[in-house]
């Protein structure tokens, strides 16, 4: 699960993929340890992985993504999400609107570099009814229910 999360949701294939060629032709018929492993990982990918690394390797952090509410008015709308858990990851939001149409957004894990708590300000200017983390549950998300707004 770490290594497909860190190919499909955080990398892309094509950067993990090059990534790890990278890996197995440096170190074929070697001794790696996992850190010779995040070395290439990071060097390859050209992305900072350590906060990745953190939650899958070194910790038993739980991931616990929330929606906390909606909020706004005629000139904004703001969805208000919180991070319960200890494991940081990027989020996928389905805001889906009064209209009826849908929108997704990805929002990168620096988010929750600051804090716990992170307001997406929806831009224009149309009314959010429904605000969803991880619509696709592809993330080890240990309570679903806090999931979407409302409830």
């Amino acid at each position: 699960l770490m290594l497909q999360l860190l190919r499909l949701e955080v990398l892309g294939p094509e950067r993990f993929d090059f990534a790890f060629r990278e890996y197995t032709r440096a170190w074929a018929f070697k001794h790696p340890t996992p850190a010779d492993f995040f070395r290439v990982m990071r060097d390859a990918s050209g992305v900072e992985l350590d906060w990745f690394w953190r939650g899958w390797v070194y910790t038993t952090a739980r991931l616990d993504q929330a929606v906390d509410s909606i909020a706004g008015g005629a000139d904004a709308w703001a969805v208000h999400l919180s991070n319960r858990g200890q494991m940081v990851m990027p989020a996928e939001l389905r805001l889906t609107y009064a209209d009826g149409t849908t929108e997704t957004v990805k929002l990168p894990v620096d988010m929750w570099n600051l804090s716990s708590r992170f307001i997406y300000r929806v831009p224009g200017t149309r009314r959010v009814t429904r605000a969803e983390l991880d619509p696709r549950n592809v993330y080890p998300d240990i309570d679903r229910s806090n999931n979407r707004w409302p409830r």
